[in-house]
């Protein structure tokens, strides 16, 4: 019997910007941070050549989470993608350890949409399929736009209903 092919699906493309803001938020709230503890140290009486290596060093982490920030989220869109058949849901992710999860359909015990405030402006919503088990017993789809994440929802739902027996 041959499997059938999967049509594989992308995140909504918002969610980098979504990624990137939020990881902004930490950038600068970590810049924050290593500026006062990178003034305490130098005015603290540091020896040399600490008194300007340590300055140095902090920015240099700051510049290297920055390009993090606005990369990264790019790099790990493009390697996210999930694809929903007759049989449940499959999901590929992973930049350098790549996983390929399956969720047969007749382990989904319910599917949950959520949306934080910043996902909520552009429009994104997170799908939760929670499965029988106790070990990965949910796994969560972020970055879905959220209509789609509405329609997975209710495809989870409906073949669930389909699989139950009474």
């Amino acid at each position: 019997m041959t499997e059938p092919q999967l049509v594989w699906n992308e995140l909504d493309p918002a969610s980098v910007t979504v990624n990137r803001i939020a990881y902004g938020i930490g950038v600068a709230v970590v810049a924050v941070a290593s500026t006062a503890g990178g003034a305490i140290a130098v005015f603290s009486g540091l020896p040399a050549p600490w008194h300007w290596l340590l300055p140095a060093i902090l920015v240099a982490a700051n510049l290297w989470l920055l390009w993090l920030a606005i990369f990264w989220p790019a790099v790990e869109h493009r390697n996210i993608q999930w694809s929903a058949s007759s049989v449940g849901v499959e999901i590929k992710r992973g930049v350098f350890w790549k996983h390929r999860i399956a969720i047969p359909w007749a382990r989904v015990q319910h599917a949950d949409v959520s949306q934080g405030p910043l996902a909520r402006q552009f429009s994104l919503g997170n799908l939760t399929i929670h499965t029988a088990g106790t070990k990965h017993a949910s796994i969560e789809l972020e970055g879905l736009s959220h209509q789609v994440a509405i329609e997975l929802r209710d495809e989870v739902i409906r073949q669930r209903k389909a699989g139950d027996v009474v």
